[in-house]
């Protein structure tokens, strides 16, 4: 995944009673635009985020 600074990382929801989880990303960190990523929820928390395999970027 190559993801730059105000793109959206979703991550699907692991079970059925659950809801995806998007993130827009504040700042790319690794190599590339590959792992990992700074992001900010909508609640307004925001940290370091490893996404994994059920993640995907989506471009703005």
């Amino acid at each position: 995944m190559k993801a730059t600074a105000g793109d959206r990382l979703l991550a699907h929801a692991d079970g059925v009673e659950e809801k995806d989880r998007s993130r827009v990303i504040r700042e790319v960190q690794g190599s590339y635009g590959e792992p990992h990523r700074v992001a900010r929820s909508g609640d307004g928390q925001g940290g370091p985020v490893f996404a994994g395999p059920d993640a995907v970027d989506v471009p703005t």
